[in-house]
């Protein structure tokens, strides 16, 4: 699925192709979506349902049923823009948002209500760009404009008691959204200008902003340095490459963790192979395709990667199985 303008396009990958199935605009012609991520409800009868949600300029977050054919609900409360969507990794009914008005927010789609706000005393100082769980929703990371990156945390009691809460709570009176100003790691020296994107892989964390590469490095948790917060990081690796000094440009990794892909501001993907030791990137090109790659992504299994481009159009790559394997 795409999003460009009040857009939201719905594709199918078939063989060698690329197939528009679904197409929706948006009632206010003003909207302009930046992000968009699948979502899944469970049915009556053990089904799980797809969907989307997609939000962007005008903060609002859109949830629309790809079988129903319609706009389910709208979820209101950002006070700005919407950048990035993510959807929790064990838990298909909460949603998480990275907002201009320099916060995150935790969303419970079932019962349709915002339930926690990251953000605040220690929080970002400008625009919240990215986010991510980590694999076992223990962390969230978020990045944005003021040029670091935090890390918040889901396991202390306050924020399982009120993801709980969300699911039960029926007084009149509004939900009690909680509230996290101090994040349980936040640093500044990884890089010297705007961080847009930002994904966990594994206990590291790699991150980029306009500055040709994506850093891979570690946090620790356990040193302190001028702060309450723990600020300490070990960069362990960079994945350098060229075009790519302007912002918003969005990498992904594979979901079986062998590959890294980006693409920069002529219109090339660089894929690196990181299911052994880093080498150079393999170079994506075609000579139709010379502005910007905004977003990458790759299919469930891995074999299929996709990326968008600043000329509406989508590129398609397959993963070439060598045999044997």
């Amino acid at each position: 699925a795409t999003v460009g303008s009040n857009r939201v396009t719905v594709y199918e990958c078939g063989d060698n192709s690329v197939n528009v199935i679904q197409s929706y605009s948006d009632p206010c012609t003003e909207e302009i979506f930046y992000t968009v991520c699948w979502v899944y409800e469970e049915t009556g009868e053990g089904k799980i349902e797809t969907g989307l949600a997609v939000a962007g300029m005008r903060g609002l977050i859109r949830v629309v049923s790809l079988s129903k054919l319609k706009n389910l609900f709208t979820l209101m409360g950002c006070g700005d823009s919407i950048n990035e969507l993510k959807l929790h990794p064990t838990d298909n009914n909460l949603l998480l948002s990275a907002s201009k008005d320099n916060s995150l927010r935790l969303w419970n789609l079932k019962t349709r209500r915002c339930i926690l706000i990251f953000g605040g005393l220690e929080g970002h100082r400008d625009e919240v760009l990215s986010c991510d769980f980590d694999l076992q929703a223990t962390y969230v990371l978020s990045c944005g404009m003021d040029h670091s990156v935090k890390m918040w945390s889901l396991q202390s009691e306050d924020v399982k008691n009120i993801i709980e809460l969300s699911y039960s709570y029926k007084d009149e009176k509004p939900f009690p959204v909680l509230n996290k100003h101090f994040p349980v790691f936040g640093t500044r020296n990884i890089h010297r200008n705007y961080v847009d994107c930002v994904r966990w892989f594994g206990n590291f964390v790699l991150s980029k902003s306009c500055e040709n590469k994506i850093v891979c490095w570690k946090p620790n948790l356990s040193v302190k340095k001028s702060s309450d917060i723990p600020d300490q990081s070990e960069v362990l690796h960079s994945f350098d490459y060229g075009n790519c000094d302007i912002w918003y440009m969005r990498f992904a990794i594979s979901p079986d963790f062998d590959a890294i892909a980006a693409g920069n501001q002529v219109g090339k993907v660089f894929l690196w192979d990181i299911s052994e030791e880093p080498t150079k990137p393999a170079i994506l090109s075609h000579q139709k395709c010379s502005t910007a790659i905004r977003q990458v992504c790759f299919s469930p299994d891995s074999t299929i990667m996709v990326a968008v481009s600043d000329d509406s159009t989508v590129w398609r790559w397959d993963k070439e199985l060598r045999s044997g394997t």
